[in-house]
């Protein structure tokens, strides 16, 4: 096999901070992606397109910013969006099977309701719509029955965090449980062993399908459904990380005074067990968090041991990230993400490593989460299409130049049926300007507020800056054909 077309495993968890993790100076003990970072190259200005799971993930795997490919909510045509991307999409195995690649897909697709991985040209897990906790997933039921498991109808959740005095509960989790609350079910802890839980049955999957690639080229997707809530530890990973030495975020007390008023509405009104939770509260559900990404971490771990063991590791193009971040109480008491674009749900991890390239280099130039599409495809020598919003971070995982971006751009359309709410941001430099054209805007200084606390957008001493800021943004909705750029000079007031 040709260095020139390595393999390509992307590892993808769902909706994680990134700072909370250890590989980014976190509390959260994720040994496996530190050893990623010390062997690889460490991206600390990498952001998510939209910060909701199937835009993102369309995001991610077509190389298109989200109002072109069109799946604006997560998997449902409300208002303006598409329950599924089109058939024609430029779908990244389109390019890289004809390069002679492998392509295989395992875990969390949530990418439409009706077609999944396989009708998009993958191998390997085929679960369209979110899957797992809340849905029979009967790839997921035969492999626990393979293992000597009575099955996923016989899997227990205990001790659940918010519920209405739950003992236990059987998964799936989306069937109705008498007593709880609905929208109780956050945290709990999962009756199996780690390799027999959703995260492990991800690892086993991608293992197997690189072991069955015999020397042939793959680009192999693992996708995590964690440590998206519910936090689903196993009891070997549950209580590793004490509630009460979690230090406070410094803006959980954000009284969201000067910000866009749906915040408030959203931290008073979207998940009423959790409103005005003390920050005691807060540390027992974040603890279950960081306990069940540590879980999923250690199935990472067993991946790439596998490529060390398949002798791929010095071959294979290993890139990890996240759809998109997560709240944990920031803000106010924020639950999930929604209409806010802060660090906590638009900053991602992303670390990448290449054969040969650099390792333990830390770089803060600024990339998407979408740039693994255009990533993957130099790598394996593929020429991306024309007109693509993807940027290749490879120069810079390999050492051999800067990233493409001095600036990188998010979207928001609006939570599916929880109502819409457009916007638009540009981090470039130190600043976020985010254009909130049914309120107020905002713009933050991330060197002096790196908690983002204080809304400087009416602040005379940051008026030119808010204006280049601006302007660039108009420059880039233009230049990627976003609709809403029309008008959004006057209402920017350039």
């Amino acid at each position: 096999m040709p260095t020139s077309q390595p393999n390509i495993l992307l590892i993808v968890v769902d909706q994680v901070i990134r700072d909370s993790l250890s590989a980014y100076g976190g509390p959260c003990g994720t040994p496996a992606l530190e050893n990623l970072a010390r062997s690889g190259v460490q991206f600390t200005g990498a952001y998510t397109t939209i910060s909701l799971c199937s835009p993102a993930r369309g995001s991610m795997f077509t190389g298109q910013l989200p109002h072109r490919h069109g799946v604006l909510y997560n998997v449902t045509d409300a208002a303006y969006g598409r329950a599924e991307l089109d058939e024609n999409a430029p779908m990244i195995t389109r390019f890289l099977a004809p390069a002679g690649y492998r392509c295989g897909y395992f875990g969390k697709w949530h990418i439409g309701l009706r077609r999944g991985p396989r009708e998009h040209g993958f191998e390997g897990t085929s679960h369209p719509g979110f899957g797992l906790p809340s849905g029979f997933v009967a790839e997921y039921d035969a492999f626990l029955k393979r293992q000597g498991h009575a099955g996923l109808r016989q899997v227990s959740v205990r001790d659940l965090l918010t519920a209405v005095n739950v003992p236990s509960a059987l998964m799936p989790l989306g069937r109705d449980i008498p007593g709880a609350a609905k929208g109780a079910l956050y945290s709990g802890v999962i009756d199996l062993p780690t390799e027999l839980t959703p995260a492990g049955y991800v690892a086993s999957e991608t293992i197997e399908f690189m072991r069955r690639s015999e020397g042939a080229r793959f680009f192999a997707v693992a996708a995590f459904w964690g440590p998206h809530h519910p936090a689903l530890p196993s009891p070997e990973y549950a209580g590793r990380h004490p509630p009460a030495s979690l230090p406070e975020w410094p803006n959980y007390r954000d009284e969201l005074r000067t910000k866009p008023r749906i915040q408030a509405r959203y931290a008073q009104r979207l998940q009423p067990r959790l409103t005005g939770l003390p920050w005691g509260e807060w540390q027992r559900i974040i603890a279950a968090h960081y306990d069940f990404m540590a879980m999923i971490d250690s199935q990472i771990g067993r991946m790439l041991d596998a490529l060390t063991a398949l002798g791929l590791d010095g071959n294979t193009l290993v890139m990890f990230t996240a759809d998109h971040g997560d709240t944990l109480g920031c803000h106010g008491g924020q639950w999930d993400k929604g209409p806010y674009m802060y660090e906590e749900t638009y900053a991602v991890p992303l670390l990448a490593r290449a054969p040969g390239g650099p390792a333990g280099r830390r770089t803060d130039d600024l990339t998407s989460n979408m740039d693994v599409f255009a990533t993957a495809l130099e790598a394996a020598g593929v020429e991306p299409p024309p007109d693509t919003d993807a940027r290749s971070f490879l120069p810079a995982a390999n050492g051999s130049g800067a990233g493409a971006r001095d600036c990188v751009i998010g979207q928001f359309y609006g939570f599916d049926l929880r109502g819409t709410f457009l916007q638009r941001m540009i981090r470039m430099g130190p600043h976020k300007y985010v254009y909130n054209p049914s309120d107020t805007d905002e713009l933050y200084d991330l060197r002096a507020d790196p908690a983002e606390l204080v809304n400087r957008i009416d602040d005379p001493q940051h008026a030119e800056t808010a204006r280049a800021l601006k302007e660039r943004l108009l420059r880039e909705m233009r230049a990627t054909r976003d609709p809403y750029a029309a008008f959004a000079d006057d209402l920017m007031g350039l």
